[in-house]
């Protein structure tokens, strides 16, 4: 199977806490994981020094060498990796150990554990993920769990990030953790090696995931009380999946618009709304709910082929699936803002 999963040093360069992760490699820890266990079983012990990039300048038959003053590369020093390769002067490099100092902090406050650790892609990004330690209830037994990755990288495509994302239990689906107002989708944090500015970057963690906890559980539960009809639902399908300008041409009735690709994405769609994990729990009776149809989107794009294991996992977390997820929450909190697809024949796209 291919993956991203960094082995560079001969083994998997991930851990993860009681199960096994989604792709099966790694160490498999049956005690609570540290930080040290992140760094060491996680295979993220080690070092990365930044260098200037050498420029090759044509001297007659030859060339002679020209160090440079604004380009700069990162190299892992213990397999002699380069991470990343076209990085300013003002690029600073981050140990691993610095990056995830703060995870410390936020296991003292007993706000979450953490649950997997890894490096992928050479080492490139380094991640520690943390389950938090309070569910949301969605109606009287649905539950979501909630977790929150902080990540870095050294190849100048990411700052030290933590970014919360959400899994619905009964289906597995991974929900975006931003909806509304109230909540974000990320912070930056500021890397500091003293222990009081440190607490403090680790308090910001902390009431990101108190702050989305509280609004996520309001809006999914207002998804929830939101009954919709079928062909709310397909208009929903539609905006999510399709381009502005595809949506303007079936407005006007032209469903020749939808190629047999799109038209495939949004028959899966629709028979995961109508037997998919989870889905009976997620509607009021036989009605269709607002979060019955979010969850139709999550379940597909969790589910669906990916060219490989590893873009499955950079696609939910840093890419489109990830996008996708974000847009279906934010139509899903504003049916108002869902253009109506009314002249277009669905059942002539085969979504019966």
């Amino acid at each position: 199977m291919a993956h991203l999963i960094d082995s560079s040093k001969g083994f998997n360069a991930f851990v993860s806490f009681a199960a096994p992760a989604w792709h099966g490699l790694g160490t498999v820890l049956n005690n609570p994981l540290s930080t040290e266990d992140a760094l060491t079983q996680g295979g993220l012990n080690y070092n990365v020094i930044k260098l200037p990039n050498v420029h090759m300048i044509p001297n007659g038959n030859s060339f002679e060498e020209l160090i440079s003053e604004d380009s700069f590369f990162t190299l892992r020093t213990d397999v002699n990796k380069v991470l990343g390769s076209r990085l300013g002067k003002d690029y600073t490099v981050m140990q691993n150990i610095e990056a995830l100092n703060i995870v410390d902090e936020i296991l003292q406050s007993g706000t979450a554990t953490i649950e997997t650790a890894g490096a992928i892609d050479e080492g490139k990004k380094v991640f520690i993920c943390l389950k938090v330690n309070k569910d949301i209830i969605v109606g009287s037994s649905d539950t979501v769990k909630q977790y929150v990755l902080i990540a870095n990288s050294h190849d100048g495509s990411l700052a030290i990030t933590a970014m919360p994302t959400n899994v619905r239990v009964v289906c597995n689906n991974t929900l975006s953790a931003a909806l509304g107002q109230k909540s974000k989708d990320k912070i930056k944090i500021r890397h500091t090696v003293n222990a009081d500015y440190r607490l403090s970057e680790a308090m910001k963690v902390i009431k990101l995931l108190s702050d989305n906890t509280s609004a996520n559980e309001d809006n999914y539960n207002i998804m929830a009380n939101t009954v919709i009809s079928k062909e709310q639902m397909f208009n929903y399908f539609g905006n999510v999946f399709c381009t502005p300008e595809e949506i303007k041409e079936l407005q006007k009735g032209n469903k020749d618009v939808i190629k047999t690709r799109k038209a495939n994405i949004l028959n899966d769609v629709l028979n995961f709304s109508n037997r998919g994990q989870g889905q009976a729990l997620a509607m009021k009776g036989n009605d269709f709910t607002m979060w019955s149809a979010y969850n139709a989107v999550t379940g597909y794009v969790t589910r669906k082929k990916y060219s490989s294991a590893s873009d499955r996992a950079n696609s939910m977390l840093f890419g489109s699936a990830a996008e996708t997820i974000e847009t279906a929450g934010a139509l899903a909190l504003n049916p108002a803002k869902i253009q109506p697809l009314s002249k277009i024949n669905f059942n002539n796209l085969n979504l019966n």
